[in-house]
C-alpha cells in the first residue's frame, strides 16, 4: 500500500490524498470527519486495491479498530471521486448522497455504456470531426470503467440541503458546470468551503459541452463561482491541488481566463463559419485523442457561452452544426 496520506486540515476535518496513476494531477483529495466509530467522508477516490486499502486504514486510524465510514457525500460522479463508492456502500452500509442530476448518468457510464457510446459517435461527427477520429475518441475514457463500481445513492440532493458530517453542519451548493450535478459543501461556522473540482487553486477544470452536459456549462460554472464567493469562505479545500485562502483572487483569475479563450474564440469564427472540431484544433492544435476530446467539449462550451451572448451565430442543420459571426 502506499504510504497514507492523511493530514488534519482544520478541526475534527482530515484530508486523505489518494493516488491518480494515470493523471498529472496525481491525486485526489477526500475529507473525513470522525464521530465515533464512523467515519462521514466527502468523496472516495477510484476503484483500487491501494484506494479501498488506504481508506480503510484512515477510517480505522480516526475511528478506531473496525470502524465504517457512515455518510459518504459525493461531489460528481466522475471516476476519481465516485469511482469507489460501490465498494464502501457495500462493506459498510454506508448512506450515499449525489445530487439528483449526477443520477441519470450512473447507468449509461458505468454500467451499459454502448448507447452513449453511439451517441457520442454521433455528437462528435455533428460537430465536424471525422468518422475514424471520432471512433477514436469515443474510446479514450473506456479504460476507466475498471476503476468504478457504480450504486446508486441513498439520498438523492437538490442543493441547500444541511448535513452532519462529524461534527460539522455542511451546507450543500449546487455549481454545475464541470458535471451538471456537481455539489460544493459549505461550513458557515468556520468559512470551510470543501469545493470539489469547481474551485481549484491551480487549473480551470475541464468545462465541456456534450450529450450530458447542461446546455450552457461554461455559464453555469461561472455562476457557481459568483455564488460560492457570496458566502464569503475563508479557506477553500479543493480535490485538487493545496487548501488556499483567497478565493476571489482565484474566482478573479479562472473569470478571466474563460473571457481571454472566448475572446480569441470569437476572432477565430470572425474569419468564416466553422465547426467545433475546427475551433478545437485551431485553439489547442493537434493532440492525442483523449486531449482532443476534453478540447473539443471545452470549445463547444466557449462556443456555446457566444452563442448566448450573440457573439456568435449557431447554425444547425439535422447532420450539422456550425457557428459563423453574427450578421
Amino acid at each position: 500500500m502506499t504510504e497514507l496520506a492523511l493530514s488534519e486540515v482544520a478541526d475534527s476535518v482530515w484530508r486523505l490524498s489518494l493516488p491518480m496513476p494515470w493523471s498529472p494531477l496525481g491525486s485526489v483529495h477526500c475529507y473525513l470527519f470522525p464521530r465515533g466509530d464512523r467515519v462521514d467522508m466527502i468523496d472516495c477516490g477510484l476503484k483500487t486495491e491501494d484506494s479501498a486499502q488506504m481508506v480503510q486504514s484512515a477510517v480505522e486510524r480516526l475511528g478506531g479498530v473496525g470502524a465504517r465510514v457512515g455518510n459518504l457525500v459525493v461531489t460528481h460522479i466522475h471516476p476519481d471521486h465516485y469511482g469507489g463508492a460501490g465498494e464502501i456502500v457495500s462493506r459498510d452500509s454506508s448512506e450515499l448522497y449525489i445530487h439528483r442530476l449526477e443520477v441519470p448518468m450512473i447507468r449509461p457510464r458505468y454500467r451499459e455504456v454502448g448507447p452513449l457510446l453511439h451517441e457520442i459517435v454521433e455528437y462528435f461527427v455533428v460537430h465536424g470531426v471525422p468518422n475514424s477520429e471520432a471512433e477514436l475518441m469515443k474510446d479514450t475514457s473506456m479504460g476507466l470503467l475498471q476503476f468504478v463500481v457504480p450504486v446508486l445513492p441513498t439520498v438523492q440532493l437538490d442543493g441547500s440541503e444541511l448535513l452532519r458530517l462529524g461534527r460539522r453542519e455542511l451546507r450543500v451548493v449546487w455549481t454545475p458546470g464541470h458535471s451538471p450535478g456537481h455539489v460544493c459543501l459549505f461550513d458557515a461556522s468556520d468559512g470551510l468551503l470543501f469545493a470539489g473540482d469547481h474551485l481549484l487553486p491551480n487549473e480551470s477544470p475541464n468545462i465541456g459541452l456534450h450529450p450530458q452536459s447542461t446546455p450552457n456549462p461554461l455559464d453555469d460554472f461561472l455562476a457557481g463561482l459568483v455564488a460560492l464567493l457570496a458566502l464569503s469562505p475563508q479557506v477553500v479545500l479543493p480535490s485538487h491541488g493545496g487548501v488556499f485562502n483567497d478565493p476571489g483572487r482565484r474566482v478573479d483569475e479562472l473569470f478571466a481566463h474563460h473571457q481571454r479563450r472566448k475572446s480569441q474564440i470569437e476572432q477565430i469564427v470572425a474569419g468564416g463559419a466553422q465547426s467545433g472540431w475546427e475551433v478545437a484544433r485551431s485553439v489547442w492544435g493537434p493532440r492525442d485523442p483523449h486531449s482532443m476530446r476534453l478540447a473539443l467539449q471545452e470549445g463547444l462550451a466557449h462556443l456555446q457561452s457566444l452563442a448566448y451572448e450573440a457573439r456568435v451565430e449557431k447554425r444547425v442543420e439535422a447532420r450539422r452544426v456550425m457557428w459563423r459571426p453574427p450578421r
